[in-house]
């Protein structure tokens, strides 16, 4: 289904949510760089911080829904993940600014919990990237039939297997005579009236394709005559 939304939704989705995206992003670096620095990583080190709690709480949310939209092996345990990277992402915000405002201090359990947050993550990505062992489904495929006497190899009817001569210049394949004769008999027998229409619905073809087939039938029931 298509739905034609006016010009601000679009906007709003085209700009408005990868900028508030953006913007929520820069505002928890500072928070995050402090809890690193307030668990012992020097300034260098503590500025990855917002890429292992941020970036890894969206991330984690993205790659969960893949997993749930295209049912991947641990999809559960991802969306689980993920929700406890988004709670993690809060946290860090909340505990910093506590900290940095002498709400609270640093403890050895809150050390500890920070500096556990590297490792977490990355045993929680590998988790979630892991695929299908499959990734390719296996069909029997009907045997490729040899070229014609024109050199054109014929096509394949994908639905009953049975090979059907190329039309010219990539066109669709010619319905042969014997299908066309037998379609227009089945509505006879239905006693539903043979036209282009109807032929054409019968034989899966454009309706132009099936006048012309139409007058094929008439060609030969008149030399049949």
């Amino acid at each position: 289904m298509s739905v034609d939304l006016p010009w601000f939704a679009r906007a709003t989705r085209k700009f408005g949510a990868p900028a508030a995206f953006a913007a929520a992003l820069i505002m928890s670096v500072p928070g995050e760089i402090h809890l690193a620095k307030v668990a012992g990583w020097s300034s260098g080190f503590a500025t990855l911080m917002p890429v292992c709690v941020s970036v890894y709480a969206a991330s984690a949310a993205v790659m969960a829904d893949v997993a749930r939209r295209f049912d991947l092996p641990g999809r559960m345990s991802a969306q689980v993940g993920a929700v406890l990277a988004l709670i993690l992402a809060i946290l860090a915000q909340d505990i910093s600014h506590l900290i940095q405002l002498d709400y609270m201090g640093t403890s050895a359990v809150l050390v500890a919990a920070v500096s556990a947050i590297p490792g977490l993550v990355v045993a929680h990505l590998l988790h979630m990237g892991r695929g299908p062992r499959e990734t390719a489904i296996e069909v029997e495929a009907p045997e490729v039939p040899e070229a014609n006497e024109d050199g054109q190899l014929s096509l394949i009817d994908m639905e009953t297997g049975e090979a059907r001569r190329r039309g010219k210049r990539g066109r669709k394949p010619a319905v042969a005579p014997e299908e066309v004769q037998a379609a227009a008999d089945r509505l006879k027998a239905e006693k539903v009236r043979v036209t282009g229409t109807t032929l054409a619905k019968a034989l899966g073809v454009a309706p132009r394709t099936g006048t012309r087939y139409l007058g094929q039938v008439s060609a030969d029931a008149e030399a049949a005559s």
